[in-house]
């Protein structure tokens, strides 16, 4: 029987890393996103790196 080494264990757990996202994405449906809400994400990404806040009770407004 072969040694087990660290360079095994650390084989064998990418393995089961790549596995587990495979099986993740079969699970977990992705849904297409629409042009507009590319912009709008591109936009909040872009106030965030700005700094820029939104108090909650706006956006909650804008929910309902």
């Amino acid at each position: 029987m072969e040694g087990i080494t660290v360079k095994t264990i650390y084989e064998e757990l990418k393995e089961l890393r790549n596995e587990l996202a495979e099986i993740r994405y079969a699970l977990i449906p992705e849904e297409e996103i629409s042009a507009e809400e590319i912009e709008e994400i591109l936009r909040i990404a872009k106030e965030m790196e700005e700094g820029k806040r939104i108090k909650l009770e706006d956006v909650l407004k804008g929910l309902y």
